[in-house]
């Protein structure tokens, strides 16, 4: 592990940040000199820059290696691949909880159930609603003939309308045949 600086009143991740700024010379005057002051007092922090600008060096000296797009490609492919596999993620997890909670506690037939039974009710409900319609109309029909009411007995004794069709009938040839 390397050496932390001894004099550094702050946590070290603000003092490397502040040390990798002054050796890309991102600093201001100020900062740059209380920089330095550090470096010439603290010899930890000395060899830490002293490890980061040569880390540095060697990494300028490196040839740029340039990829293909199809490179980066198979490279995110390969990784959700593994991710999918591995369902290590925090979304393949919650889809694993997902699917054992269905099979658990069987919520596909419940909630499809749950849609029979809402589809059965609203139709039956329209149904009742058409059903208070006719009786409605049958009410109001029966309100238009209120006078008939005294006679329903004489309107029990024919049985449908066919009977009452053949009576007309009948009683239509009566009057046109001549009496014998």
């Amino acid at each position: 592990m390397s050496e932390q600086p001894e004099n550094l009143d702050e946590p070290l991740d603000e003092k490397l940040t502040e040390l990798v700024s002054y050796l890309d010379g991102e600093l201001d005057d100020t900062q740059m000199n209380e920089v330095e002051q550090i470096l010439i007092t603290d010899a930890a922090a000395r060899s830490h820059a002293d490890i980061l600008s040569r880390t540095w060096a060697l990494l300028d000296s490196l040839e740029e290696v340039s990829t293909s797009g199809q490179f980066t490609q198979e490279t995110l492919a390969t990784i959700s691949a593994e991710v999918i596999k591995d369902e290590g993620g925090p979304s393949g997890k919650r889809l694993k909880d997902l699917t054992t909670a269905l099979a658990r506690y069987q919520i596909v037939p419940c909630f499809l159930l749950g849609v029979l039974g809402a589809g059965v009710g609203l139709t039956m409900a329209g149904t009742a609603e058409e059903n208070r319609e006719a009786e409605s109309n049958v009410e109001a029909v029966a309100l238009q003939h209120i006078d008939l009411l005294p006679s329903i007995e004489l309107y029990d004794l024919v049985p449908n309308v066919d009977a009452l069709k053949e009576l007309e009938l009948s009683s239509e040839k009566n009057q046109t045949e001549p009496d014998e």
